[in-house]
């Protein structure tokens, strides 16, 4: 299959449940920390991510799964407050694994990298954008989850 004949996702949350759906398909994305910005004027922070195709499943390429990768972009609207813990400011070069962004119902998103780090907002009203910048492109990788390395370990014993 041609990755430009795979559609490209734009998804919009204004509630809770519309920033779940958005938070499935931006797990295990990586984020360069450079990419990260917040714009005080404009009330928005913005990150670009390096973001796992959850939602094209499995292909079989030479006997081998296949899988799909794509640089997408999101925005969250009316933020008024950007804190964050354990992000390595002093190497912008770095990338983090965002494992989940969730909402408090309380004017607040987290957005929750693996190993610890977490960027917290304070919003008036949820308003985020997620959309592809770009087709997709191949890889073989596929992130693993705890379940994942449990169902491996099982197979070794």
């Amino acid at each position: 299959m041609d990755t430009k004949d795979m559609k490209q996702l734009k998804l919009i949350a204004k509630d809770l449940e519309d920033l779940q759906i958005l938070a499935t398909h931006l797990q295990d994305s990586i984020v360069p920390l450079m990419s990260m910005v917040y714009d005080r004027e404009t009330k928005t922070f913005r990150a670009v991510a390096n973001r796992f195709c959850w939602e094209h499943g499995e292909l079989e390429h030479e006997g081998e799964p296949l899988y799909h990768r794509v640089h997408s972009g999101f925005e969250i609207h009316h933020v008024t407050r950007v804190q964050h813990k354990g992000l390595d400011r002093n190497n912008e070069n770095r990338a983090y694994n965002l494992l989940t962004i969730h909402g408090d119902g309380e004017g607040t998103l987290h957005l929750v990298f693996s190993g610890g780090p977490e960027v917290r907002l304070e919003i008036d009203e949820l308003h985020m954008h997620l959309g592809d910048l770009e087709h997709p492109w191949p890889t073989r990788i596929k992130p693993k989850h705890i379940h994942d390395h449990l169902d491996e370990m099982k197979g070794r014993v």
